[in-house]
């Protein structure tokens, strides 16, 4: 019996176009080191599967469920955190035996990584749709920012009279979106919650681990005295 296709899944035939990498993250010592990594896995240099040493292996569902829309992905897409490799490795997606797969550095910081694999993921189901590559990372973006970083969050973190983020506060804030602190303060510019002059300032913070764990708090309307009580309850210089 075949199987039932998901939901949010359309049918799409990737036979014809063999194995490719769809979209590759970071500047061009990464993307040469995508090239060869994925030469080597076609060329049978190396094996992805099974699982072991070589990298963690898990499947997407649950980034395709939480991502929402209905897109053109492949079936049965995998995520593949590679050990051992490259530190200027950042990642890519590809069609591999016609299957999707999203590549990333296991060694990477967790939010970054995080950010990496949705982003690459939905990218699996929107290359059919964008055969420029810049047109198809901005749509991916757009798309992961939506999901992971709706308005009313975001704009519960900020005002437009903030002139100062101490570290632990934008590590706290990465952290709760489960993305770089950088993506966040996009998103936030995109939605003109932030001005160019706070971005450019805020994009200076350094975000560092506070040594005393705290509870993030969040009011429903992003009350003053609450988003004051986080900015102000260590010195900006701790």
């Amino acid at each position: 019996m075949p199987k039932k296709q998901p939901k949010n899944q359309l049918s799409l035939d990737f036979s014809v176009r063999g194995n490719r990498i769809v979209l590759q993250l970071g500047q061009v010592e990464s993307q040469r080191l995508a090239d060869h990594l994925f030469n080597g896995l076609v060329n049978g240099d190396w094996m992805i599967e099974p699982a072991g040493e070589v990298a963690d292996v898990s499947y997407a569902q649950d980034i395709v469920h939480q991502i929402g829309h209905k897109l053109p992905y492949p079936e049965g897409i995998k995520i593949a955190q590679l050990h051992n490799v490259d530190l200027a490795f950042k990642g890519f997606s590809a069609i591999f035996r016609q299957k999707g797969w999203v590549f990333v550095n296991a060694a990477s910081e967790i939010n970054e990584r995080n950010y990496h694999i949705h982003l690459l993921t939905v990218s699996l189901g929107l290359h059919s749709l964008y055969y420029n590559t810049n047109s198809l990372a901005a749509r991916s973006e757009q798309l992961i920012f939506e999901a992971l970083l709706p308005f009313e969050e975001v704009e519960s973190f900020f005002r437009n009279d903030i002139s100062k983020i101490p570290g632990f506060l934008a590590a706290d804030i990465a952290n709760f979106f489960k993305v770089p602190f950088p993506m966040v303060l996009k998103r936030a510019l995109t939605l003109k919650i932030i001005t160019d002059e706070q971005y450019r300032s805020f994009m200076t913070v350094v975000p560092f681990a506070s040594a005393k764990p705290r509870e993030l708090f969040i009011s429903k309307d992003g009350n003053i005295d609450d988003l004051e009580a986080q900015l102000f309850s260590q010195g900006l210089g701790d």
